[in-house]
């Protein structure tokens, strides 16, 4: 083959190649990273895909593979919602607390995990951490309902009696001088007087300060684990 036809067939195969790959694109367009967020979305365009892959991270980052699997073997999803757009997609009525809600858990197509745009946008109304506290708060409702599916319990938040004995013996134990956890989850463990909320926020604890979380409500902290384990299971 001669040098000038040698030429000529490379030019060929990079041409057809750019042709091809433009018909891929034009028909398979490249999904951004905020778009998808790994069944991360959002609800509207006010909210920035910034948020979104900010919610996104937390999420592959202190959420466990094996309960990610669980989640999207449930169709699983999670929506990031406009601050002053509140809480759609639920019927809020009766609700007396809706602007202070920054985030919900429901279950009823398969489970749907909203988050407010607040924590990420206006990180400096909220405490620390409160982007990642709320993700994986949301998730720990998950935990609740798909552990008491797995054994065959029930299909809501029903907490297990061994679970609210242990919730009023540690409820507390935030004030004691021995707890290192941050100052921003102490205090939304001190706005949390039920025990299904209190076992969302154990949850968010042992993701996010595992080590503090065990020291401090050492029982709450293994009845959770033990619930984890089952979900991570459920899905192998």
């Amino acid at each position: 083959m001669t040098k000038f036809s040698c030429t000529f067939t490379r030019r060929i195969f990079f041409l057809t190649t750019a042709i091809c790959l433009s018909v891929v694109f034009m028909f398979f367009p490249i999904t951004s990273y905020a778009d998808t967020g790994y069944c991360v979305s959002k609800c509207s365009s006010y909210v920035k895909d910034s948020t979104v892959t900010t919610y996104a991270t937390y999420y592959l980052s202190y959420i466990p593979k094996d309960l990610q699997d669980a989640y999207a073997a449930d169709n699983g999803n999670i929506k990031v919602y406009y601050e002053y757009d509140p809480l759609p997609e639920i019927d809020t009525s009766g609700w007396s607390n809706i602007g202070s809600i920054i985030g919900y858990f429901e279950w009823s197509n398969g489970p749907l995990i909203m988050l407010s745009t607040k924590p990420v946008e206006r990180s400096v109304d909220c405490v620390v951490d409160q982007a990642q506290i709320s993700i994986c708060h949301e998730f720990g409702h998950y935990i609740t309902i798909k552990s008491n599916m797995v054994r065959g319990i029930s299909c809501d938040y029903s907490i297990s009696s061994s679970f609210e004995k242990a919730f009023i013996a540690e409820k507390s134990n935030y004030r004691l001088s021995s707890c290192k956890l941050p100052d921003g989850f102490k205090k939304n463990i001190s706005r949390t007087s039920a025990s299904v909320e209190f076992y969302a926020t154990i949850f968010s604890g042992l993701m996010l300060y595992p080590n503090e979380t065990i020291q401090t409500f050492p029982t709450c902290s293994a009845l959770v684990m033990d619930d984890i384990n089952v979900v991570a299971s459920s899905n192998r």
